[in-house]
């Protein structure tokens, strides 16, 4: 009975780390959605997309603006994908996640 209840735990805690990993790849995405509506620039909307997930190697991320410069009253969709290891190894070494935000050029 021991081994089902560890192997549940262990799946718990794999779940909870995903799902926390999962919320700051998304808020990043919607900083640099953010941030590249307002001022028009990847650089600055990655830098912003640093700063909106401070818990995790950001230099790893990668970045898919779309389209790649803002058009007035047009749409800029950021995606983030990101790769991190798992906490037990239960699923496997490695999980990717990936993060989408979007927002209306202009502000």
């Amino acid at each position: 009975m021991a081994p089902i209840l560890l192997a549940l735990l262990g799946g718990i805690v794999e779940f909870a780390h995903a799902f926390n990993l999962q919320i700051s790849v998304t808020q990043a995405a919607r900083e640099a959605a953010r941030t590249m509506a307002i001022t028009n620039s990847q650089d600055e909307a990655k830098i912003a997309a640093a700063n909106g997930a401070p818990g995790l190697a950001t230099g790893t991320f990668a970045y898919t603006f779309t389209p790649t410069a803002c058009v007035a009253n047009g749409t800029v969709n950021v995606e983030i994908s990101y790769t991190a290891d798992t906490l037990t190894g239960i699923f496997g070494s490695g999980v990717t996640l990936v993060g989408v935000g979007a927002m209306r050029c202009g502000g």
